[in-house]
Parts: C-alpha cells; sequence; structure tokens
C-alpha cells in the first residue's frame, strides 16, 4: 500500500497539550459556546426524561429494526493497513456500544456467509440492553473469528488500557465521544463503572435528585477517559484515590495523550459513520449497512434529539477529558488524511450505496439477507446469510431449573430446547420470556 508504519504519523506530543489548552481556555475563560444552544434549565432537563437518539442507536437498541443486517458495501480490496492482529477494545462508557459491530465484522464475519449484525440488545432478562453480550453469544470467538485478529483477553465490558499493554502488543481501538454529551448520558444511566457500593451510596446521598450538574461534579467521575488510557477505571472510587486531593484527572493527563496517540485507531462518535468508513479502509472487509448509524436522510436536523442540551450541567465542563477528546479529534483526522487523503471523507459515497441497497431491499420484499425478516434464529440461511448460534444464557430465563435443557439448532433454523421448539425464546429481538 506504500505506507509507512502507522508510527510515522504520529504527532510530536510535546506541542499538543499546549494547543488543546490555549483552544479550551480561549473557549471556556472567553465565554464562547462550544457545541449547545443556549435554552432554559428547566427545559434541558425535561428533555433528560428520555434517552437521546443517539444513545439509543449507540446502545444498539435500535439495530434489530435495519431491514437488512447483512447487506454490505467493501469500501477497499485489502486493508490499507494489513489484517488486524490483537485487536482490543478500549470501551469506554457511553461512547457507543454499537462499535462492537464494526470490530466483529471485521474479525469474525469476513471469513464465510455474512453475519447478521441486526440483532436484538437483550441477552437475557438481566441483561436487556447488552447488544456486545447478545452478538458475541450468536457469533461466538471461538467459532468464528480468524485466529489472531482478537487479542487474546479481548473484551468488550470497561476495562483499561495503557502505554504498556500496547507495547506489549495489544492493537486498541476505540471511540471518544465529547465529554458534556458523555457526562450527560453517563448521568441518566448512573453509569459510575470503578465506584463501589459506598461510592454509589455516597453519590446518591450527595445527588438526592441526581441532575447531570452534580453527577459530574461529584468526585471520581471527571477524567474517565484519562484514567482509562492510563491503566484506571472510569470513575475512581475514594479507596483508588487514597489520600489523594481529587484533581479531576489532571495527573493522568501527560500519560493518557501519549496513550492516546499510540492507540492504532481513533474514531469520534459524533463522526460515527465517518469513523466506521475510516475503520473499514485500515482494516478492510465488507462494510456492513448496520453499522451505521445516519444512513437515512435527515437524520442529523437540527431538533431531531439526537445531542442533549449541555446546559443540564450547570456550567460544569471535565477540562481534563475536553484536552483529551480534542486530541482525540486531531489523531482522527490525522488518520483520515493519512488513509483517505486530504479534505476527503472516508465514506465517499457509500452512504449513498447503501441507502439503494435498503430501497431495493424493502421494495423487492428480500428476506435473504435478514435472518428476522427470515423467521430464523440459528444456522445459515439460503447460502446468503449466517443466523449464528442459538444463544445458551436465554435458558436461564425460561428454566428454572439447576441443569438447563440441550439447545440445537434445526435445519428449518429454529433452534430446539430438547427436540422442542419454544416461542419468542429465540426472537431474534428478544425481550425476555416467562419461565416454563
Amino acid at each position: 500500500s506504500g505506507l509507512r508504519d502507522p508510527s510515522h504519523f504520529h504527532r510530536r506530543m510535546w506541542s499538543l497539550p499546549l494547543c488543546v489548552s490555549f483552544f479550551l481556555t480561549f473557549h471556556i475563560c472567553c465565554g464562547l459556546e462550544m457545541r449547545f444552544p443556549r435554552l432554559s434549565l428547566a427545559s434541558a432537563r425535561a428533555g433528560l426524561q428520555r434517552r437521546s437518539q443517539r444513545d439509543r442507536v449507540l446502545n444498539g437498541e435500535q439495530m434489530a429494526t435495519r431491514s437488512c443486517g447483512s447487506a454490505g458495501v467493501t469500501l477497499v480490496k485489502e486493508a490499507q493497513w494489513g489484517e488486524p492482529k490483537n485487536l482490543q477494545w478500549l470501551h469506554i462508557p457511553k461512547t457507543g456500544t454499537s462499535f462492537i459491530a464494526s470490530i466483529w465484522n471485521v474479525a469474525c464475519g469476513q471469513q464465510g456467509l455474512p453475519i447478521d449484525l441486526a440483532i436484538g440488545a437483550g441477552s437475557s432478562i438481566g441483561c436487556m440492553e447488552c447488544y456486545d453480550i447478545a452478538l458475541l453469544e450468536r457469533y461466538p470467538k471461538e467459532t468464528y473469528c480468524r485466529a489472531g485478529t482478537l487479542a487474546a483477553n479481548f473484551q468488550t465490558q470497561h476495562r483499561a488500557t495503557s502505554l504498556k499493554a500496547m507495547s506489549s502488543g495489544d492493537t486498541v481501538v476505540g471511540m471518544f465521544r465529547a465529554p458534556g454529551q458523555r457526562l450527560v448520558s453517563a448521568s441518566i444511566a448512573n453509569h459510575a463503572s470503578g465506584f463501589s457500593h459506598d461510592d454509589m451510596a455516597k453519590l446518591a446521598e450527595a445527588c438526592p435528585v441526581r441532575t447531570p450538574g452534580c453527577f459530574a461534579r461529584f468526585p471520581g467521575i471527571a477524567g474517565c477517559a484519562a484514567r482509562m488510557l492510563t491503566g484506571g477505571q472510569c470513575a475512581e472510587g475514594s479507596e483508588a484515590r487514597g489520600n489523594r486531593p481529587w484533581d479531576g484527572g489532571r495527573r493522568r493527563l501527560a500519560a493518557a495523550l501519549k496513550a492516546l496517540d499510540a492507540m492504532a485507531f481513533v474514531g469520534i462518535t459524533e463522526e460515527w459513520d465517518e469513523s466506521i468508513c475510516l475503520f473499514h479502509r485500515m482494516y478492510g472487509g465488507r462494510m456492513n449497512m448496520a453499522e451505521l448509524h445516519d444512513v437515512h436522510p435527515g437524520a442529523k436536523r437540527e431538533g431531531s434529539g439526537q445531542d442533549y442540551n449541555e446546559s443540564v450541567l450547570e456550567g460544569f465542563v471535565d477540562e481534563v477529558d475536553e484536552q483529551i477528546y480534542q486530541a482525540a479529534r486531531l489523531r482522527f483526522q490525522e488518520l483520515r488524511r493519512a488513509f483517505v487523503g486530504e479534505n476527503q471523507s472516508a465514506c465517499g459515497d457509500v452512504l449513498e450505496t447503501m441507502m439503494l441497497q435498503e430501497s431495493e431491499v424493502v421494495e423487492s420484499e428480500d428476506v435473504g439477507c435478514s435472518c428476522r425478516a427470515a423467521g430464523r434464529e440459528c444456522g445459515r440461511s439460503s447460502e446468503q446469510i449466517d443466523c449464528g448460534k442459538c444463544p445458551t444464557r436465554r435458558l436461564k430465563d425460561a428454566f428454572n431449573t439447576s441443569v438447563l435443557p440441550s439447545v440445537e439448532c434445526s435445519a428449518e433454523g429454529l433452534c430446539l430446547v430438547d427436540g422442542a421448539h419454544v416461542p419468542q425464546l429465540y426472537n431474534w429481538d428478544y425481550h425476555g420470556i416467562s419461565t416454563l
């Protein structure tokens, strides 16, 4: 491909923190609005009664509504960065669980028939917003993934990375979201990964109404990305902090910026489709329609509920993670220039192509590219799509016994429990079932 080793694209880190700090100081201290309109605090709070449209999509909750879960296009014939090896996901909370669809498609969906990524987020009754777990159960690593593509300890939860992990061979990829948006989203879900029960109790006592502003200001919350880039947890509990005063993650900032610069792929949540297209340009493979969020025209129109109004943070700014986010945007732009070109879109005309594909599927009523539409729960469908395995986790929802029954896939693509089909238990979009 003629491209040099990715390390040649890294910036000189001595100048970046200074530039980013100046950018933030100018915007914050000079009173300029950064990315949200002015609304009354009351109206903004009223909007928090439901999660934003972007959050629902990022969480994978609307994945099962896609009309064709396996149709896709190939952006490049060969991966410009070569076959991915030892991929590891830095999954910062509330930056996009559905990024696992792209990772799994590249690592596990390219060898045989396309896999159907448009599955529901429900894995089991106790995990109904777990798109990552649901996907990995349908298409287990041992059966579907190319050897060596994923790190031996690949994980989808919120475990940290570090320069040490990357120098030891981890090819770390991840998404970064505007800190204000991430904080509002985390406050709604009460998501503080890393806090103990005692820390959560203190948070509840300090913020009985749990407004985003109170949540964000609570010691241990801000600086999530800085900690996760340097081996720490998203939320820093009082025990982990010990006797140190709370500094919002400042002591980790320099090391976090260096770790960010060493990451193999950096995507931006607010530029989701461009990020996914860039990921495929770097690592190759068919890009699946279900990986993209903004394919439909008008999805980004003002007032569509895409983003949160950050005035609910009541002036709070996560200064450390803002610097990391701006550095992530620069790194993303740098990668796009290297793999696509100056002032070029990573997607090109692929969104138009995919919209055309989807409309053709709807008009023709073709069910071959969708397990859900074909009524299949598992196995291969007409040599067009692989519908995966029957997830065993759901058996615990239906059977209150110490010894669970066996499950197998029939020739017709139905999951049979001890030879019998149990309606609703293996629906493509699972919503739970009563105990049998």
